[in-house]
């Protein structure tokens, strides 16, 4: 029998997640010295949104999108205008996007017997890697922490190991949702289906309705070992426009509030605009790192 067969159920589908199709490819430099980006930059479309990865030797690019919402061809045809417009149009030709088809959605049991479904196995939403690897090396920690001596207390730690990453699963799936709900964009069907409120996870919608009125806080975790801490959730809502009201205070005590903010938020930027004067760029830095290696400190 195969491992697979041992779990009770495919994987759950998820309602909220639309996208289950991706167009990948590889873009060239156009030169050797060509800047290196130094994140992930992402670039909605219509009915998904386009990755754009940058590696020392290439661009790692790709659409993900819904299959129910665009056609593949349509898809392939913004993937390659937007690597017309970022590599040219002699680029964009010589490229043949690989399509990859996947399920949205998660097992609704991970650990059975004595088998444990890891990584992609255990589930799969959109191409994020960061969110996949630290669900990897969380399961690996868990078991290699709470391991079962023996047969017999194996299910009560299998019971906890579902438990858990039910939750985490939960989580990754109300973070990325909250990127398409606080999205201003309706001008297609996609856009318009992902702020409906019958796709938004109950508790990210009373979540949403709590925080126009008080900023997300320590008490709205669920447990210390929550994939997304609270600042996360921040970042995501104010970098946005999302707003929350002010708490009723003395007007004169919101007005300094809110001038040392904004001191505070000028005297950041011009922090960052001199440190990044004096910062090599990431090709530069990493063209002496392969010649000279790291810096002993």
């Amino acid at each position: 029998m195969l491992a697979r067969d041992l779990f009770r159920s495919d994987p759950e589908r998820v309602r909220t997640m639309f996208n289950d199709t991706a167009l990948a490819a590889q873009v060239p430099y156009a030169d050797d010295e060509q800047p290196i980006q130094s994140c992930t930059h992402s670039t909605a479309q219509t009915s998904g949104w386009i990755w754009d990865i940058g590696l020392p030797t290439r661009r790692g690019t790709g659409h993900v999108y819904s299959s129910a919402h665009i056609s593949d061809d349509e898809a392939a045809a913004q993937l390659l205008a937007y690597i017309s417009e970022i590599a040219g149009d002699e680029a964009a030709a010589s490229i043949a996007p690989r399509k990859i088809r996947f399920q949205p959605g998660h097992r609704q049991e991970f650990w059975h017997r004595n088998c444990v479904a890891i990584g992609m196995a255990s589930g799969f939403i959109e191409p994020l890697e960061a969110s996949a690897l630290v669900m990897i090396e969380l399961a690996a920690g868990m078991i290699a922490d709470q391991l079962p001596p023996n047969r017999a207390v194996m299910d009560i730690v299998a019971k906890r190991y579902n438990r858990k990453f039910q939750r985490h699963w939960r989580q990754i799936i109300e973070f990325l949702k909250l990127h398409y709900v606080l999205s201003a964009r309706d001008d297609s069907p996609y856009w318009r289906d992902n702020h409906a409120a019958g796709s938004i996870p109950d508790k990210l919608s009373e979540q949403l309705s709590l925080w126009r009125h008080r900023s997300p806080w320590h008490q709205d975790a669920e447990a210390v070992d929550d994939l997304f801490p609270i600042p996360s959730y921040q970042y995501i809502l104010y970098g946005m426009g999302f707003e929350t009201a002010p708490r009723p205070t003395g007007s004169h005590q919101q007005d300094q509030r809110q001038r040392q903010a904004s001191e505070l938020f000028h005297k950041n930027a011009a922090r960052a605009a001199q440190l990044q004067q004096a910062m090599p760029g990431n090709r530069e830095l990493l063209n002496k790192v392969r010649e000279f290696g790291f810096q002993k400190l």
